[in-house]
């Protein structure tokens, strides 16, 4: 039996193209409400240090050897693919999908065509694609993240990854903990959509931002449940 004082450990992921600040505001409103937060950074476990050229293959596993056990597991956009495999190395009792990838029920996962036919021309001479914040124009980040030293840390955080990572496959292994999904922009109507049909709670409107989680963590924190 838990104590009745105890405090829930939050893991929160952030996604492949990005690095943790992107979740430090959510994870500083979440430690003022009193939870014990922890948002690892997991960009270098993404890259496969052993291979002779840029390549991704068992990033998933490798993050989920890197993370520590929570009782409950937040992974916000593409760490959603993920997240099965996380909650089982964590031993988690809940999980949050976080506007984010949402993989089949089982066996192995591939990312949305969408998602790959947007990587494909971003690729360069090296087999690595360019950095996530560079993908929208110039002045897009000031736009997206207003607060200048938030978009500073998010910015100095961006780093390019192996092509490949977008046509591995991901396992899946049973999902035992219960399931969340918090929907906060259009991009992710499907997976939100997809999480409904499988009888899931489905927490948001869709209505907002992707990066709602940096500049809005009051409200998505509330969303969390």
């Amino acid at each position: 039996m838990r104590h009745p004082e105890a405090v829930d450990r939050l893991l929160l992921v952030h996604p492949p193209l990005l690095g943790p600040a992107v979740l430090a505001p959510l994870a500083a409103r979440l430690r003022a409400d009193g939870a014990s937060v922890a948002v690892p950074d997991l960009r270098a476990a993404v890259q496969d240090p052993a291979a002779g050229r840029p390549s991704a293959a068992g990033w998933a596993q490798r993050w989920a050897a890197a993370v520590g056990p929570a009782d409950v597991v937040v992974a916000f956009s593409g760490a959603g693919i993920a997240l099965p495999l996380l909650a089982a190395a964590a031993s988690a009792r809940r999980v949050v999908w976080l506007d984010a990838v949402l993989p089949p029920a089982a066996g192995t996962a591939g990312w949305p065509a969408d998602v790959r036919e947007r990587v494909a021309p971003l690729v360069g001479e090296d087999g690595r694609v360019a950095d996530w914040t560079t993908w929208w124009g110039p002045g897009a980040m000031a736009e997206l993240l207003p607060d200048p030293d938030l978009r500073a840390a998010v910015l100095a955080e961006g780093h390019r990854l192996p092509a490949d990572l977008w046509s591995t496959a991901v396992p899946v292994p049973p999902l035992t903990a219960a399931p969340r999904y918090v929907h906060l922009s259009p991009a992710y109507d499907g997976d939100a959509g997809a999480a409904r049909d499988r009888g899931w709670p489905v927490a948001g409107d869709g209505r907002g931002a992707h990066l709602d989680v940096t500049t809005d963590p009051a409200r998505v924190a509330a969303l969390l449940g």
